[in-house]
């Protein structure tokens, strides 16, 4: 079945979900509020009979269904929130899929004008890589996913497991949606991983007072005895004397115990939900994807563990609630209690949470790279090799076009030529198939099936020159701005890294002369290095570089036709030098000359 009708089954069937927990709600909510009306009237009758006995059997009774329905209630609402999370995913994937708008978040705030591709790519923002992958539910995922993004880990190795991975969690629908929707419940804010460094690494104060240690124990049962003895003697002298003698051991603490409260408080959600996600990545069976089960084995413990952290948070919590916090370390020196009850967990646990994190902000870089391919069956998984430098496909096509508008084209560098000029018109093609063959190379190096029909490729660094931008800010001119950008190329190429380059009309800040000798001495320059490259350009004169360096540079066109005063475009890739122009004929045709 096609990820379209899918997408609209999973809609049909979270509506009817949500349906039947709406009608088993309100039945809820009128069970306890019929509850509450008995239990009351029971109330009434005890202390009307003065006491009687007899009504203590039924007002526990309604106690019990009260509070029973009350907790029926609570996890129906979780069971509620939880599918309307994944019916919103539900609708947003549909609409992915029938559109090709995303509503998924863009990842705007990652835009960087100064990366090696990013900005050329569209990586980032509207319509972009990252705007039709991105299923990341937490503030740190993103994060995680946005770089990965700007920098996969190269590797023909690493570039298989990840592809072993996409394999194995695309058919896992229910999975990968449950996984985005309750890392998204989570409710990560972006102070929380740094707030939790920190705690974790503030030492260890409480647990190796001996002070401490003894009167956590002794005061509660000095409390207990105070309390007996009021009752047995109406005296409250002992009993405000434990609460006075508790509030001077407290005051003492209070500063550092605040220190650590602020840093670890209200996270119980976070915790929680962490707990729900590596359980989740503990139970499913991942087959052969090394990656995912070394990720399964360093989360054993972790789901136990994370969901006692959020109920120790949890309960230290109430302290916020004043009079429970009073009366709570009036008698019983709550804070110290619960305070040496997460240093015990942070002793046994500290060295393993960071790991822990990575497993769970992984398996959403993962998720994302799956639904990708799940939603893209058409796409074929790339042959990575080391052999040598290449980059070679068949059918290339902008992964990011709809499938009825994408026109695909061929394409061989590094068998043998080193360099592809392509030359052609405007609006005829050149700039999409260098970004169709830039982005097609990244979704490679991430693991990613590609957009093609075949596509085999080296592991490259990948650089490009093709939406340069002038700065007032940074007192930068467009030429300067390019300039730069070109001198970084140089730079990493010095490094002997390999490099594949991807330049769009480059030195248009200078006159046609200057840009066509500055032109040819750059490419001839990055022929002495470890790189392929694609330049498009409309100096139709730098196609006879293919004479000086035969073999090694290749001429490639797009045309355009001019029929009956219309203009058309096949956006077919084509060997050899463009003749067609369509400037003039298009400033006439739009009446600006």
């Amino acid at each position: 079945m096609a990820p379209i009708a899918i997408y609209e089954e999973q809609i049909n069937h979270y509506k009817a979900e949500l349906a039947g927990y709406k009608r088993q709600l309100n039945l809820l909510g009128y069970l306890r509020l019929l509850s509450f009306l008995i239990l009351s009237f029971f109330v009434y009758q005890y202390f009307r009979d003065l006491f009687e006995p007899i009504w203590l059997l039924p007002i526990l009774l309604m106690l019990g269904v009260f509070a029973g329905a009350l907790v029926v209630y609570t996890r129906l609402q979780e069971k509620q929130t939880l599918a309307k999370m994944l019916l919103e995913l539900n609708k947003k994937e549909y609409e992915l899929a029938t559109t090709g708008k995303s509503a998924f978040y863009d990842g705007a705030f990652f835009m960087d004008d100064t990366h090696p591709y990013a900005g050329d790519l569209d990586v980032f923002g509207y319509s972009s890589i990252y705007s039709h992958m991105n299923r990341t539910g937490t503030l740190t995922g993103a994060n995680f996913f946005a770089q990965f993004l700007k920098a996969p880990w190269l590797g023909v190795e690493k570039t298989g497991e990840r592809q072993e991975v996409v394999k194995e969690l695309a058919p896992k629908l229910q999975f990968r949606q449950l996984l985005t929707a309750q890392a998204a419940l989570a409710g990560e804010k972006s102070e929380d991983q740094h707030e939790l460094r920190l705690w974790l690494d503030m030492p260890i104060r409480f647990l190796n007072d001996q002070f401490v240690q003894v009167a956590r124990w002794v005061s509660p049962a000095l409390s207990v005895v105070a309390f007996i003895y009021l009752i047995a003697t109406y005296n409250v002298y002992p009993l405000l004397a434990m609460l006075a003698i508790n509030s001077l051991i407290l005051r003492q603490f209070l500063k550092e115990i605040n220190r650590q409260h602020v840093l670890i408080s209200s996270k119980e959600r976070v915790f929680s939900k962490f707990s729900i996600l590596v359980q989740m990545i503990n139970r499913e069976n991942f087959g052969q994807a090394a990656m995912l089960n070394r990720d399964q084995e360093k989360t054993q413990e972790a789901g136990v563990a994370l969901k006692r952290l959020a109920r120790i948070v949890n309960i230290w919590d109430q302290r916020m609630n004043m009079a429970i916090g009073m009366l709570l370390n009036g008698l019983g020196l709550y804070d110290l209690h619960c305070a040496v009850i997460l240093e015990k967990w942070k002793l046994k646990y500290k060295d393993k949470v960071a790991g822990w994190m990575d497993v769970i902000y992984g398996f959403e870089i993962y998720n994302s790279m799956a639904t990708f391919a799940y939603n893209h069956p058409d796409f074929i998984y790339p042959e990575v090799n080391d052999t040598q430098s290449q980059l070679a496909g068949k059918g290339i096509g902008h992964p990011l076009i709809p499938v009825e508008e994408c026109v695909k084209n061929d394409i061989a560098i590094g068998t043998p030529q080193q360099f592809l000029i392509i030359t052609g018109s405007n609006m005829s093609g050149k700039s999409t198939f260098l970004r169709s063959v830039g982005c097609n190379l990244l979704l490679a190096m991430c693991g990613l099936p590609v957009c093609a029909e075949e596509f085999t490729c080296s592991p490259m660094k990948i650089m490009t020159s093709m939406r340069i931008k002038d700065s007032i800010a940074k007192h930068t001119s467009y030429f300067q701005a390019e300039l730069l950008r070109l001198q970084e190329i140089v730079k990493v190429l010095k490094s002997g890294e390999r490099v594949f380059i991807l330049l769009d009309e480059i030195l248009k800040g200078t006159n046609s002369e200057d840009k066509l000798s500055g032109s040819r001495s750059l490419i001839a320059h990055f022929l002495q290095y470890h790189c392929l490259g694609m330049i498009a350009t409309h100096d139709l004169e730098l196609g006879h570089m293919e004479e000086a360096y035969a073999g090694r540079i290749r001429n490639y066109c797009f045309e355009s036709t001019i029929k009956d005063e219309q203009l058309f475009f096949d956006y077919r890739i084509r060997e050899g030098v463009a003749r067609n122009k369509n400037a003039t004929f298009l400033m006439k045709k739009m009446e600006i000359i």
